[in-house]
């Protein structure tokens, strides 16, 4: 197949733009003049669009996305306390009696009010259901007193481990951080392993729409407990599998490893599970990030999701048993911690490239970035935060840490490879809000956060195309517009070095190819 007419970004080895490029076996073949092209059986006239490497996601959640799809949605549409309230009532009065009613995909800041519903306000119009409304992410959760009381949670339940039962005037609030959420979690009955499929396919397709070829998915385990969701992902495969490569972050101890009897599968083009993923802390929204100093806004520093002597001996024994390991760290104090466990696991079983992960990197503190080079580690960080919840995040952790909020050049110019991502749905599932935000630093209110951390259009577009290979070990075999390489490609709707940024933000795929197939098209590009 011949791609015809088109603008093919440089190759990695500076080469010149050409027009036209050849599909041969799944793998670029050809690049050149389309005047000295070699005949094909089928060309695509490209009418003139740039062509890049298909973009990695490093660092979403399909599955979690799929179970929006599935259960009661209450997004931006839910304007209001009031509207949300109707929605779930509405949900709860169709529910079988006594069935769970859940939302994946709330959260207060979609809310005119910007709170959370209190436990009465849902019991009043649930109907005596449980229900578990889980803050977009997963990481704070409110329920309402029946889904409390089947966790046997009171009064006088004390915080579990790593998590938070709040309260109001010494009565449960029905909100849940962290540990605590997942316990009620845990409750709900599994979700369908057809209709999941059938779910996650459709998140997949959207994720083409945008040039997305690759994906891991950040933390299986995350959103219903690792069996029954590593059950659904096997079934999954065994139905076909996806267009996109994947790869997998496993949330499960190397106690549960040995259990299941799992190894790191090595280098996989297609379904690679060779990640384990831990949590360090928390998130910055529900103030349970680690921070050396308090919140801005508020009279604690933070949680850690466990002790970090027991992170430390699990860190030790998956790093020895040969995986890449990879950690939910947002704040200063989680990052050390965090960077401390990867140097014992280092010292004590010494492995060359291991390429371990420090997935958000959100506030670093001073000596972070020159200890992640001398570890060779990875950052994915998702610049798109900054623009959608970037405001908010500066008033929680005030105006110095604010600067320091999700860096870019000074990782580029330390050598350290930044893997984007976009952790939806917790942002969009679009890289190139990310992009955009990754150039011009600035929220949704205008705050430019750091200008100094700003990347260019070439390096920020290639912290997805060439970054993800890169964490996925899938480097030499595809990132780049080279002979040899796979034929991952992205035909975009708009030429993305010659625009602002505004406009990058709102570019789309017209057709994706991965290993040479047509994995989507939106109809606009004759063959």
């Amino acid at each position: 197949m011949l791609l015809r007419g088109g603008r093919f970004s440089p190759a990695a080895n500076g080469g010149a733009e050409h027009d036209s490029l050849l599909v041969e076996n799944g793998r670029i073949a050809w690049i050149g003049s389309g005047q000295s092209a070699p005949s094909t059986d089928r060309t695509i006239d490209l009418q003139g669009c740039r062509v890049v490497p298909g973009l990695t996601d490093a660092h979403l959640h399909l599955f979690m996305r799929a179970q929006e799809l599935l259960n009661l949605e209450l997004g931006p549409a839910a304007a209001s306390v009031a509207a949300l309230l109707q929605r779930v009532e509405t949900a709860c009065n169709a529910a079988n009696r006594g069935e769970w009613v859940m939302s994946a995909d709330y959260s207060e800041q979609f809310l005119a009010e910007r709170r959370h519903p209190t436990r009465q306000e849902l019991d009043a119009v649930s109907g005596g259901h449980p229900v578990l409304l889980r803050r977009t992410g997963g990481h704070l959760s409110v329920a309402n007193s029946a889904a409390l009381a089947l966790a046997a949670f009171d009064n006088d339940t004390p915080d579990p481990p790593g998590g938070t039962i709040e309260r109001a005037n010494g009565e449960l609030s029905g909100v849940l951080t962290e540990n605590a959420a997942d316990i009620v979690a845990a409750l709900i009955p599994p979700p369908s392993v057809v209709r999941s499929i059938g779910a996650i396919r459709k998140v997949a397709d959207e994720c083409l729409g945008f040039g997305i070829v690759s994906a891991v998915e950040a933390a299986v385990g995350f959103s219903n407990g690792f069996d029954v969701e590593w059950n659904i992902w096997n079934a999954l495969r065994d139905d076909g599998g996806l267009p996109l490569r994947m790869g997998f972050m496993l949330r499960i101890d190397p106690a549960d490893v040995r259990r299941l009897g799992l190894a790191p599968s090595g280098i996989d083009d297609r379904w690679q599970v060779r990640t384990l993923k831990f949590f360090v802390d928390g998130i910055i929204g529900a103030r349970t990030a680690a921070f050396s100093e308090p919140y801005a806004d508020r009279d604690n520093s933070g949680l850690f999701m466990e002790e970090p002597a027991e992170l430390r001996a699990k860190v030790i024994e998956a790093h020895s048993a040969g995986w890449q390991l990879a950690a939910h760290v947002i704040g200063d104090r989680a990052i050390a911690n965090w960077l401390h466990c990867l140097e014992e696991a280092q010292r004590i079983a010494p492995r060359t490239d291991a390429r371990h992960r420090l997935e958000h990197f959100a506030v670093r503190g001073e000596d972070a970035i020159a200890r992640v080079r001398a570890l060779g580690a990875v950052v994915v960080p998702q610049y798109g935060f900054l623009r959608r919840l970037g405001t908010s995040f500066a008033e929680a952790v005030g105006p110095v840490r604010a600067q320091r909020l999700y860096p870019g050049k000074s990782l580029r110019d330390a050598g350290i490879v930044i893997a984007s991502s976009s952790d939806h749905p917790i942002g969009p599932l679009s890289p190139y809000p990310g992009i955009a935000a990754a150039i011009d630093r600035t929220t949704s209110t205008g705050l430019v956060l750091n200008a100094g951390e700003a990347l260019s259009v070439d390096d920020a577009l290639a912290t997805y195309t060439e970054g993800g290979p890169f964490v996925m070990g899938h480097e030499g075999r595809r990132g780049s517009i080279e002979v040899g390489q796979f034929a991952d490609l992205a035909v975009l709707d708009r030429d993305v070095f010659n625009i602002d940024s505004n406009a990058i933000a709102e570019t789309r795929s017209r057709l994706t190819l991965v290993g040479g197939e047509i994995a989507y098209s939106d109809g606009t590009l004759a063959s």
